[in-house]
């Protein structure tokens, strides 16, 4: 373990403090840009430590953040560029291969692209258990402990932004129906 390595972990540290928060967000909006602060931090975390498939879609997950940040424009229309990230995500998995591995990343970012293009954050919420799943995998195999470190906090903050306004929030409806 080099000077780079530790490097990349102590980086992982910062993309674990902005992916607790990124459930926590009642708006797409703010869920989308604390997406791409924790992206950029992701991107150098995996780019220390020579894990390539997980860095290159740390960058394809802030080009994909900004665009969906701005549907509102004309150019960043999701028809277009929802397929185009995809085809992205799956030429990384094969430009950045070093083992069977390599692929979970590529599906994390698939199902990302699918799930950040969602306009609600409660569709998020729920991908984020099978993108969490892949990358837990690909971390465990590129011995990123501030990346498996993430995946956990992931869940737990996935399992409360559930609770909080998904559960929680159709708890009232029924109260409502009740009473």
């Amino acid at each position: 373990m080099n000077l780079l390595w530790w490097i990349g972990q102590a980086i992982g540290l910062a993309g674990i403090a902005l992916n607790v928060a990124i459930y926590q967000q009642r708006t797409r909006k703010k869920l989308l840009l604390f997406k791409f602060l924790s992206d950029i931090m992701w991107f150098l975390h995996y780019g220390f430590l020579g894990a390539f498939s997980g860095a290159a879609v740390g960058l394809i997950g802030c080009g994909r953040e900004f665009v969906f940040m701005h549907t509102d424009k004309k150019w960043a229309s999701k028809k277009i560029w929802v397929p185009i990230f995809i085809c992205i995500s799956i030429i990384s998995a094969a430009m950045t291969w070093k083992s069977i591995w390599s692929i979970l990343p590529a599906c994390a970012s698939v199902i990302s692209v699918l799930s950040f293009a969602r306009s609600d954050p409660k569709t998020s919420r729920f991908l984020c258990f099978i993108i969490s799943a892949c990358m837990l995998t690909y971390d465990v195999t590129c011995l990123s402990y501030s990346g498996m470190a993430n995946e956990v906090l992931t869940v737990i903050s996935g399992v409360i932004g559930v609770i909080r306004y998904d559960i929680k929030k159709n708890d009232v409806g029924i109260k409502e129906t009740i009473e």
